[in-house]
């Protein structure tokens, strides 16, 4: 995929992007092996799948001891379709508002469970 988007960027004439993409696809491709334990330098590009999985492993471990302490840990990933920039405050807006709908809906639905649980 991303040689595809090298083309695209060569297409239009956006050498930033070809030399970012470019940087991406070389990410991870010289691994040291030292003390069982593998060493590489990454792209940090946020298109680069590996470099994704690094951040994504990284936020989880630097969270990891306040979510430990949680009983019922969920991760969610809420995606919506891209939209124009004259839009976007608006898009905000409704995705701040459905979260909070969602967050209330579940906070009002285990004060439902724990009612239950005390009057049995």
């Amino acid at each position: 995929m991303t040689l595809a988007l090298i083309d695209v960027a060569k297409e239009k004439c956006d050498n930033e992007r070809v030399k970012a993409y470019w940087n991406a696809y070389h990410c991870q491709n010289k691994v040291i092996i030292s003390e069982d334990r593998l060493y590489g330098n990454y792209c940090k590009n946020r298109f680069c799948t590996v470099s994704c999985a690094i951040r994504k492993a990284d936020t989880i471990n630097r969270y990891y001891p306040i979510i430990s302490q949680w009983p019922d840990v969920h991760f969610v990933t809420l995606t919506v379709k891209a939209c124009k920039a004259l839009d976007l405050d608006k898009r905000i807006w409704r995705m701040f508002r459905a979260f909070e709908l969602i967050h209330n809906r579940c906070k009002k639905g285990s004060k439902e469970v724990m009612v239950l649980s005390l009057l049995e």
